[in-house]
């Protein structure tokens, strides 16, 4: 009886072998890890913003993935990364016939730079934003605003992932 190729042990190894190489030569990566932030300085500290709040907890686990140890915010004599003008914005953009509100542009900022242990600028200053458009029936408003929380936990993880490859790529180049 004649075996087609497809099912043949070697053939699905061949295939997945392949497909392996593939995905891992296009420079996949899953969503919210990031390998590349070899370049930026370890231990460092972040300032600026609330520990608590979302974007540090995303920054701070982004980073530790990433493989920098973090110090906590007093210690002296670490670099640091400093994040200032964190705010989160919320807009109108189109009502319904019955004069309602059914979309938003939601819209996250925050700036930072990186500076040495010695104060000297590695990273200027720069100002990054996230934004996304959020459609909220009338009829479905706990659903919409449940879809808003994770829509801004989302642009959180962007806007996290944005400063690494800003300060990577750009640590990198002043060197």
């Amino acid at each position: 009886m004649y075996k087609t190729p497809v099912n043949s042990p070697f053939a699905a190894f061949l295939l997945l072998a392949v497909v392996i190489v593939t995905v891992n030569g296009c420079g996949f990566q899953p969503r919210g890890h990031s390998s590349a932030a070899a370049d930026i300085p370890s231990p460092m500290v972040i300032r600026g913003a609330a520990e608590f709040s979302g974007l540090y907890r995303e920054l701070s686990r982004q980073l530790q993935i990433a493989g920098v140890e973090l110090s906590p915010p007093g210690t002296p004599g670490l670099p640091v990364l400093q994040i200032s003008g964190v705010k989160s914005e919320s807009r109108l953009l189109s009502v319904n016939s019955r004069n309602k509100a059914v979309e938003f542009e939601l819209i996250e900022f925050a700036s930072f730079n990186l500076r040495s242990a010695a104060g000297k600028q590695l990273v200027p200053q720069q100002r990054l934003k996230v934004i996304r458009i959020q459609y909220r029936p009338e009829v479905a408003v706990l659903g919409s605003n449940r879809e808003a929380e994770l829509l801004r936990r989302d642009m959180r993880e962007e806007l996290a992932g944005r400063i690494i490859q800003r300060l990577t790529t750009q640590h990198a180049a002043a060197r």
